[in-house]
């Protein structure tokens, strides 16, 4: 999830980051929303469609445009605010993973869409649902990228694969070991000139896989591989079937025949069908209430009097568009932003046109200050 600007945070290092998020927003977005759709094209499009969909609206698979100071290292913790507009969505992962309760068949699935469109936000609120945390366990959660890299861990296969099983209670001295008894049969094989033709990676990579499956034997688990991208080196069916000749490949590492399920986002949708089998895009969303409700809670609290108390309209009723944020200003002084439209309809068309109906850009819309148009002069 793309954190808030803090309130806290001195002038320079805000005017940074907005010019960050103004230079990603533009560079990613950029084509994607000349190339929107019409809106009756593009009706309904809130709803996830599986190996379906208008060229327009499939998810950009473009390396030329990927920045990788988009990534961020995900957790499965729920985000701070509410979750809206994925209702969908939701119901669909979670027919995914609890339809067949008793079934023993591994299964997998691709969650595919751009950057910012709320793929970890939804598979965040599925992994912590209450019937998903009864139906399966252990649950795993793997930030495909790290912001810590252990030594030694340049192989990124192998890496993720340590980051798993370190989920699992597996200790950084086992790991080690498993290291250190990759490259003690290496050399033990040079020295006595047998014929050897894996590398000291290929011989862990293998250890590494079978310690995976012997944690995950005989369990119904849940795994979240959150934004896989091609120099994770992930690109092996992991419902493939293993054989003698393809120790290393990366399906041996989970066990098939006990229920266990593995989800992979990603925003290149090529990579996710090297992966899995099925494959769901998620799409911006075109629910206008949904982007409003997504931009008010990342943008402040309800607008207050003098006194303190939430602002009422003449029937009494709170002003359920009125917002407002405390800022430290440019020159150093506090200050408050404050959103009011005299029409609210046509600010939150402009909202929806501004973000494209993407979560993220809506979130990042409520880090700069409204600006103060004609229909809202007297805000």
């Amino acid at each position: 999830m793309v954190k808030d600007v803090d309130d806290k945070e001195s002038p320079p290092d805000i005017d940074k980051r907005l010019f960050m998020i103004g230079s990603s927003f533009g560079i990613k977005y950029g084509s994607w929303l000349n190339e929107k759709p019409s809106e009756s094209s593009s009706k309904g499009k809130n709803k996830s469609s599986t190996n379906g969909g208008s060229s327009a609206a499939t998810p950009d698979t473009s390396k030329g445009r990927r920045s990788k100071t988009s990534r961020v290292e995900t957790r499965p913790d729920l985000p701070d605010k509410p979750i809206h507009g994925f209702v969908n969505e939701s119901l669909f992962l979670k027919n995914f993973l609890l339809k067949r309760k008793g079934s023993e068949e591994f299964k997998t699935l691709a969650i595919v869409g751009k950057f910012g469109v709320g793929k970890t936000t939804l598979c965040q609120d599925v992994f912590n649902d209450k019937d998903v945390k009864e139906a399966y366990l252990p649950r795993i959660w793997v930030s495909m990228y790290s912001e810590e890299t252990k030594e030694g861990e340049g192989d990124q296969k192998v890496a993720v694969l340590k980051r798993i099983l370190r989920s699992l209670g597996v200790e950084d001295e086992a790991l080690d070991s498993i290291r250190t008894e990759a490259d003690e049969e290496k050399r033990k094989n040079a020295e006595e000139r047998k014929i050897d033709e894996e590398t000291v990676e290929e011989k862990e990579l293998f250890r590494l896989l079978n310690a995976l499956n012997s944690n995950l034997l005989g369990k119904k688990y849940l795994v979240v591989l959150d934004d896989a991208w091609e120099d994770n080196e992930w690109s092996q069916r992991l419902d493939g079937e293993e054989t003698q000749q393809e120790k290393t490949h990366l399906s041996c590492g989970f066990p098939k025949g006990f229920g266990g399920r593995v989800i992979v986002t990603s925003r290149d949708e090529g990579l996710a069908k090297k992966i899995v089998g099925e494959v769901q895009r998620l799409f911006p969303r075109s629910d206008v209430e949904s982007v409003w409700k997504i931009y008010k809670d990342a943008f402040g609290e309800p607008l207050k009097d003098e006194n303190g108390e939430v602002m009422r309209d003449a029937a009494g009723k709170p002003m359920e568009n009125a917002i407002e944020k405390h800022v430290i200003g440019k020159d150093g002084t506090p200050t408050k932003w404050v959103v009011n439209p005299r029409y609210p309809g046509r600010y939150k068309k402009e909202l929806m046109d501004k973000s494209g109906g993407v979560p993220w850009a809506a979130q990042m819309l409520a880090n700069i200050e409204p600006l103060k148009n004609d229909e809202d002069k007297d805000m």
